[in-house]
């Protein structure tokens, strides 16, 4: 009774302090009245300091939790799941009440029957009521995805000291209703490396001067992981360890919540959900209510203190690869917490206009009142909850068979390595995949570009998805040809349909198709080697997979002498394309045999082993239309002012991926790097599509580079890269641009004016023939032209961002037409796939080669774009070569390698690392 008593008052005394109002910054407790058992360490009895005065590395993180689940092992389980790539090993800390941590078969029974209710084809509705009345709920809070988004994990540290030694009633009801999982620290090497950072600069006392050193990064920041991939961008691509790794964890548990917690501008204040439209159509309807009332007990736990918030803008539920967007589609409550500070927020960060500071304290202490606020209300609808969770995935089995699409159908092609990546992408999701034993006959199918193609037959081993599975809203939002888009204020990329990425042939249909199908549970593991005699003339593969990369790459890298054919051949009966490589015998290595055998197995490609080099048909394998392929010796710039996801994906290609190595070399450092070690330049994109190149790249430093082109160099630019190498820049080529966006472009053409200003002659002697008239447009463009002026200038004020927006192409998959007789379009039919991030227009060339470039019209295939930006893309180029002396300038219109999953265009980046210099034969150099 005293015990209760003592609670109630303490209670009372927690909501009295409370609404006295807000604390002074940094002089407060993290929960006012808290009662703790005196055995359990504090964070400052560890690590020396209070939370949130100090940024604390992963080290010492690691070190307060071990010494946590010692001290109170009955409530807390500290599990290891994973290591990231510089070594730093990722925890799940897991908390409980002790009669739930030693139930009969501990928490592995709570793991089977949250399992058995994500499986409502073997449980029953009365079933799932028992388990939801006895079962505790799984609440999930991830902490510090983006490495310099800092004070969640120190947050993190007090909600676990909270959840290990705190005795009022509130802590034990959570402790009692859930099982609460903390991942403290989801990218442990990203913010090691800002906290490096921050300690480096940072003196006696911080300095809350928001233009001092310490409140502005490096390059690279400490959002990204050791690859330079966004891991909040990563959940259902898993192209990282670390994802992988928290992935398959997660689907150990199922957690009916989780939170991401994030930081955002300095000068915004607290967002939690509902979240900004669009929402993923399928689960909007599961999900609002539940985003209310979570909401309700955060806003509570806010109001209380006085401190600022806001939900229902700027973060939506679209990409299906968020920390909040893939566990919505797996059942949970999924949400974004967004945090002011960021990394501009430091330990201490100044305000503007008078609005006082924000500490780091602050920032920790408001993620930690919306952990708890978030816990208690999980705890306060437990069972609801855990039946909520139960009904989603029986209302996944309804939408798959009544839905829009029943099943998909992706066909092995002639890339089997590639398709059985995507499997097993899905296969680790917990996506059900079946393949066939026999054909199929299915009705009403339809292909990814939109055509009905009516009734169709699928061969033996054809993979099918059934939507009308558990995992059916996942499996419909990653392997649809295009999610419905309702609203503008998209935070992410609208296309990522996961068949048009990787370069799958996929259909679908509304129906089931007859015939025989088997569970597939593991990926097809796919194998290669060598066929033919055993000491040939030559070896020949195809430039049809991405492993053919690969395996030219690891040829190259040790000094095979490698031959690509330009034209198409028939030998032994086997018709070859152009792109086939051709591998003599004549002037290569003594073991060569052995080398095939051995590289083309780890490569996972075919290879032929030719004794003649006479064809049946067309060039034969000495023809001067087999050219050699010289060993790539690449450089890639980075650091400021190049966009640090754009290189990571190439880093992360050519280093574990392909195994090739290459040089990076820092922006600022090209004005003294020997140029002539290298054959290979690639600018990446920057940061403000071509602009940030200004500052690097002044004119000397062009006209270096303008000359190592001159002398057989080759640079391939992307995205702002390629603005760079246009006339109307370095000058590299004579390929022009454009930008999307209005305001963007009346810029650039206000800087061209300046620069042909500065450039212009002196005036003509007397006497000379005047200059010839400028075209006028017709009066009725100019008419028309001059409405949409003054339209656009009497636009209400509160209009203008959804106007803006409309300027955009939030990354959109497009299918363009492709010169596949073309080096660069080696290994690809006559159209490819692409996404449009509101890239630079690249003008068709004259003087060169017109690889991709988009159709008139038709070309958009899932996501956003107006019919004003499709008017603006028609007949414009996505890859383009010019011949610049004996060397070439490759540009593209976005990165063909995006976050690392974008699969299809893999080879299609590589043509031109080792086909780039190819010239034509038909033509006289």
């Amino acid at each position: 009774m005293l015990r209760r008593l003592f609670l109630a008052l303490s209670l009372l005394l927690f909501v009295t302090s409370a609404l006295a109002g807000p604390p002074a910054s940094g002089e407060f407790e993290f929960y006012p009245g808290g009662r703790y058992n005196p055995s359990i360490p504090t964070p400052a009895s560890v690590l020396g300091y209070r939370v949130g005065e100090a940024f604390t590395p992963h080290a010492e993180v690691e070190r307060y939790y071990k010494t946590l689940a010692q001290a109170a092992g009955e409530r807390m389980r500290l599990l290891p799941y994973g290591k990231t790539f510089e070594g730093r090993t990722l925890y799940l800390a897991v908390f409980s009440a002790p009669e739930n941590l030693a139930r009969p078969g501990g928490l592995e029974s709570i793991r089977a029957n949250i399992a058995r209710l994500s499986n409502p084809r073997k449980t029953s509705l009365d079933q799932a009521t028992e388990i939801a009345r006895t079962t505790p709920a799984i609440a999930w809070l991830s902490y510090n995805v983006h490495g310099n988004e800092s004070s969640s994990s120190e947050a993190s540290l007090q909600v676990a000291y909270q959840l290990a030694a705190g005795e009022d009633e509130r802590t034990l009801k959570i402790l009692k209703e859930c099982v609460v999982i903390l991942d403290p620290m989801v990218n442990p090497d990203g913010r090691d490396r800002y906290v490096q950072f921050y300690r480096s600069v940072l003196g006696r006392m911080p300095n809350p001067n928001p233009e001092a050193a310490e409140h502005n990064e490096r390059w690279p920041s400490g959002r990204t992981n050791h690859y330079y991939f966004d891991l909040n961008r990563d959940w259902a691509w898993q192209s990282q360890p670390e994802s992988q790794a928290r992935v398959a964890e997660y689907r150990r548990w199922n957690p009916q919540l989780h939170v991401d917690y994030h930081e955002m501008n300095l000068e915004a204040t607290y967002y939690f959900a509902p979240p900004a439209q669009p929402i993923l159509e399928s689960i909007d309807p599961l999900l609002t209510k539940w985003f209310r009332i979570y909401a309700k007990g955060n806003a509570a736990a806010f109001d209380r203190f006085g401190i600022r918030y806001y939900t229902s803008e700027d973060f939506d539920l679209f990409y299906p690869s968020y920390g909040d967007s893939w566990p919505s589609l797996n059942g949970a409550i999924g949400m974004t917490y967004e945090q002011a500070g960021g990394g501009r927020g430091g330990l201490v960060a100044r305000l503007r206009e008078g609005q006082g500071e924000v500490t780091l304290r602050d920032r920790a202490w408001h993620h930690f009142t919306t952990s708890l606020a978030t816990l208690e209300t999980t705890a306060n609808h437990r069972e609801a909850r855990l039946l909520d969770f139960y009904e989603f995935h029986r209302a996944a089995l309804r939408a798959g068979s009544e839905g829009p699409i029943h099943e998909i159908y992706l066909l092995a092609g002639k890339d089997p390595a590639r398709s059985a990546q995507l499997i097993d992408r899905l296969l680790r999701q917990g996506i059900e995949v079946q393949q066939a034993s026999e054909p199929l006959a299915a009705n009403d199918v339809r292909d990814y570009a939109g055509s009905v193609l009516g009734d169709k037959r699928f061969p033996a081993a054809t993979y099918v998805v059934d939507l009308a599975q558990p995992k059916g809203f996942l499996a419909r939002a990653l392997l649809e040809p295009e999610s419905k888009l309702r609203g503008l204020l998209f935070y992410d990329v609208t296309g990522w349909s996961l068949p048009l990425a990787s370069g799958v042939e996929a259909y679908w249909s509304q129906k089931k198709a007859s015939g025989e199908r088997r569970a597939v549970t593991v990926a097809p593991e796919a194998a290669g080697g060598v066929s033919g005699p055993d000491h040939a003339t030559a070896y020949l593969f195809t430039w049809d997979t991405n492993g053919a990369a690969a395996l030219l790459a690891a040829l190259l890298e040790r000094d095979v002498r490698c031959y690509v054919a330009i034209a198409g051949f028939k030998l032994a009966g086997q018709a070859f394309d152009p792109g086939t490589i051709i591998v003599p015998r004549e002037t290569n290595l003594p073991d060569l045999d052995q080398k095939m055998k051995e590289l083309s197995a780890q490569a996972k490609v075919d290879v032929m082993a030719a004794s003649s080099g006479l064809a049946d048909a067309g060039i034969d394998l000495g023809s001067n239309r087999m050219r050699f392929v010289r060993k790539p010796k690449v450089a890639i710039v980075m650091d400021r002012p190049v966009a640090e996801t754009d290189y990571g994906a190439l880093w992360f290609l050519f280093d574990q991926q392909l195994g090739m190595p290459f040089t990076a070399i820092a922006a600022e450092d090209l004005r003294g790097v020997e140029l002539a070690d290298y054959n290979v330049l690639i600018f990446p994109s920057d940061f403000g599509t071509g602009r940030g190149w200004s500052r690097y790249v002044d004119k000397k430093l062009a006209e270096k580079i303008g000359g190592w082109i001159r002398n057989g160099g080759v640079v391939v630019g992307m995205r702002g890269g390629a603005v760079l190498a246009t006339k109307n820049k370095a000058g590299w080529s004579s390929i022009g641009f454009r930008y999307v966006r209005e305001r963007d472009e009346q810029e650039r053409l206000e800087e061209e004016k300046e620069a042909q200003a500065a450039a212009a002659p002196r005036p003509a002697l007397a006497g000379a023939p005047p200059p010839p008239p400028a075209e006028k447009p017709p009066e009725k463009d100019k008419a028309e032209q001059a409405a949409k002026e003054l339209e656009k200038k009497l636009l209400p004020w509160s209009k203008k961002e959804i106007e803006e927006r409309k300027e955009e192409i939030p990354g959109t998959i497009m299918r363009l037409n492709l010169d596949n007789t073309h080096p660069l379009g080696f290994g690809y039919a006559g159209q490819v796939d692409v996404l449009n991030r509101t890239s630079p227009i690249l003008e068709l060339t004259a003087k060169g080669d017109n690889v991709i470039y988009y159709p008139k019209e038709n070309f958009k295939l899932s996501g956003y774009l107006t019919e004003d930006n499709a008017r603006k893309l028609a007949n414009t180029a996505y890859l383009v070569r010019e011949q610049v002396g004996r060397g070439f300038v490759i540009l593209y219109a976005d990165s063909p390698v995006f976050r690392g999953f974008w699969e299809g265009t893999v080879r299609l980046f590589m043509n031109s690392v080792f086909f780039g210099n190819i010239a034509n034969p038909y033509f006289r150099q």
